[in-house]
């Protein structure tokens, strides 16, 4: 099973209406564990919002470290006209990530997660596809996630981004 807990940013699940907490996150998913019930992660990577997303991703590796999920999948958050997030945008009550600060907070995610689980960045939304074994492999990760940062234009990834279908 694959929950789609998207953060563990209890401002950011507030803002996008979730409906649960992470300390919802932790109660219901320890209760799948004790059930003997195996499950992973979608992450959201920039549900947060500019200027939050390594906050976002602290929180929700806070969360997941106290978990036992098989797997956590990013996928990048993609906003379409026709959201009711993007008349948020419109309003002004809400900021896009830009798409290295997107990178900068898989980073993050990577950094503080500290338990055994397959780290795995590979839906249509993530114009860099990324897995790896996590502990074993973090330092690859992280690698590879310095070389985009420092290596791929905003503009790149932005045009990317801009032509990515509805999933």
């Amino acid at each position: 099973m694959t929950i789609g807990v998207e953060t563990g940013d209890d401002a950011a699940l507030a803002f996008m209406r979730k409906g649960y907490t992470s300390r919802d996150i932790l109660a219901q998913c320890k209760r799948l564990e004790q059930a003997g019930i195996e499950y992973g992660f979608f992450y959201l990577t920039g549900i947060s919002g500019k200027g939050r997303g390594e906050t976002g991703a602290k929180a929700s590796a806070e969360v997941f470290n106290q978990l036992h999920p098989f797997l956590v999948g990013p996928n990048m958050l993609t906003i379409y006209p026709e959201s009711d997030l993007y008349r948020e945008i419109q309003n002004g009550n809400w900021e896009e990530e830009g798409e290295i600060e997107k990178y900068r907070e898989l980073r993050t995610l990577v950094e503080n997660l500290n338990i055994s689980t397959y780290f795995a960045a590979m839906g249509a939304s993530n114009a860099f596809q990324l897995r790896g074994k996590l502990p074993e492999e973090k330092e690859a990760l992280l690698a590879t996630l310095e070389r985009i940062i420092s290596e791929v234009r905003e503009e790149d990834l932005r045009r990317y981004r801009d032509n990515l279908p509805h999933l």
